[in-house]
């Protein structure tokens, strides 16, 4: 699963961190390349609708968008 992710506004070097680690840490993580004001993160197939959950938790946290590409 693709999913594109509107980088947010980081107020320090820690909330960049915090952020980046979260990403990281979702279930099914396989990747993130980060081009502009988006970054792409790829998960694995498997990761099913919990790791949407987890991404909407994420953007709803530092108030941005994303939308699923496959």
């Amino acid at each position: 699963m693709k999913i594109e992710i509107l980088v947010p506004f980081f107020k320090c070097e820690e909330d960049e961190n915090i952020f980046f680690s979260r990403i990281s840490s979702l279930l099914g993580y396989d990747r993130v390349v980060v081009k502009g004001k988006y970054l792409y993160l790829t998960l694995k197939d498997d990761s099913g609708n919990l790791a949407l959950d987890q991404v909407q938790e994420i953007s709803d946290f530092w108030g941005i968008t994303y939308k699923v590409l496959e």
